[in-house]
């Protein structure tokens, strides 16, 4: 389904011919994308680090570049933004949908005099300790202040950095038992894992370290590529959401919720999702609102962003925040609930092009947003000729694991057979081929698109 953004055709004549360059296109697991963005009439430049060939008549210019260390990002920056300016001349805007190099998107974006967020901000994002000083600290960065820290403090959870195994036992000290024991830098979800013993704790430390050796190749999946270090978080009970949202200099362009189900311990694996969210509004806009307040403490104003929220009984927790587009299916989702594409947004706020969206008349207010400002969620509509009474359908979606479904997988939901159902139209299915050990820290099998009234297997 097309995005509903490109049916305004004033939009469209805007957005047409825009230079926008993607940072970090390192592999060829979002090439898809690239290709959409063409489709949507912009023009598509690259930075990464895979070879010239790779790339040919996927973008109208390549820039071949290894910014693998991560020590030298200002001088890759520098490097980056004078090849840019020699070899593509100018550009419109800049995204970044690779966790590890959005840090080094934001120096290159901010060297090229275009919006986007802070590298302090980007930085704070990738940490996980970092992320909740940044919801009581003042500063951030580039000489911005936070002026609503009081109100942000709430949100935290407490935190401990593990750099060795020597530090787990004065975390959970700190922390106390049982706490959450994930990878500071990771992503995906990779590498969590709830733990109830200090012996525990230490053991998995020390089973982390040995997967960034045995997984060189694929280390950046657990923040590798900045350091090894560990955070002990302190564990939160309360139903778990993901919160899509777009910012355009400061302003509130739209916002998504997701539910998702309960989680298989003691590895945190993941079980199903669902959108439109199920909660009552009063809920629903507390977690809104407590993504949105998130967002704005660490410096994020212009793009889109995804948010993780725990609600628990005295109200919304952090869990993490992503500069960038939700990963999985939310993307799908998205689109096919409320017929507004994410990675669309985000190129048009990259080129600094207000996206428009409104809702119809009558739509709520979200708490903490100017009042002349639309909560635009649940009756999120792209023009005043497609006014729709909420969202289009719901969708639910369903982690797959080869270790827990392998009876399964093996005969009534083969491989080929969820295919043939997702070619036909009845469910949507991804297979995701990468994991790293059986049993342990597997990505799932994962939605592949979304359609209206079915059922989406992840």
């Amino acid at each position: 389904m097309e995005s509903g953004l490109s049916r305004d055709t004033q939009l469209d004549a805007q957005m047409r011919g825009k230079r926008i360059l993607f940072i970090g296109v390192n592999d060829d697991r979002k090439d898809f994308i690239l290709e959409m963005v063409v489709s949507l009439g912009f023009e598509v430049y690259a930075v990464g680090t895979r070879p010239q060939y790779q790339m040919v008549n996927k973008v109208q210019k390549y820039v071949e570049y290894d910014s693998s260390d991560k020590s030298k990002e200002a001088h890759h920056s520098e490097v980056i933004v004078k090849r840019v300016n020699a070899e593509i001349v100018d550009v419109d805007g800049c995204i970044c949908l690779w966790d590890a190099e959005i840090p080094l998107a934001a120096l290159v974006t901010a060297r090229l005099g275009k919006p986007g967020i802070s590298y302090a901000g980007a930085l704070a994002a990738m940490s996980k300790t970092q992320t909740m000083e940044a919801l009581t600290s003042s500063d951030l960065g580039n000489g911005r202040r936070n002026s609503n820290t009081v109100g942000v403090v709430k949100y935290a959870s407490r935190c401990s950095t593990i750099e060795s195994a020597a530090d787990v036992k004065k975390c959970v000290e700190k922390i106390g038992l049982p706490a959450i024991l994930k990878t500071e830098f990771g992503a995906a979800g990779m590498g969590v894992k709830l733990v109830h013993s200090l012996q525990e704790a230490v053991d998995h430390f020390n089973h982390i370290q040995v997967l960034h050796d045995e997984h060189k190749d694929r280390s950046y999946i657990l923040g590798g590529t900045y350091k090894r270090s560990c955070v002990l978080m302190e564990y939160l009970e309360g139903s778990e959401h993901c919160v899509d949202l777009a910012l355009f200099h400061g302003e509130v362009v739209c916002a998504f919720v997701c539910d998702k189900g309960p989680q298989i311990p003691p590895d945190v694996f993941k079980t199903v999702i669902t959108m439109p969210s199920l909660m009552p509004k009063d809920k629903l806009k507390s977690v809104i609102t407590a993504a949105i307040d998130c967002c704005k403490s660490l410096g994020f104003d212009h793009g889109v962003f995804d948010v993780e929220i725990m609600l628990t009984k005295s109200g919304p927790k952090m869990i993490a925040i992503n500069p960038r587009v939700g990963g999985f299916c939310l993307r799908d989702f998205i689109l096919q609930c409320y017929n507004v594409d994410l990675v669309h947004l985000a190129c048009l706020i990259a080129c600094d092009i207000n996206p428009h969206v409104s809702v119809p008349e009558g739509g709520e207010k979200s708490a903490g947003v100017p009042s002349q400002l639309p909560f635009r969620h649940a009756e999120i509509v792209i023009s005043e000729s497609d006014v729709k009474p909420g969202p289009l359908c719901s969708m639910v979606g369903m982690y797959i694991y080869a270790w827990r479904h392998r009876k399964a997988l093996k005969t009534t939901a083969t491989p080929e057979i969820l295919e043939r159902l997702h070619d036909n139209g009845d469910l949507f299915f991804i297979r995701h081929e990468f994991q790293m050990r059986e049993y342990d820290h597997e990505i799932p099998w994962r939605s592949r698109r979304s359609r209206s009234g079915k059922l989406g297997i992840r």
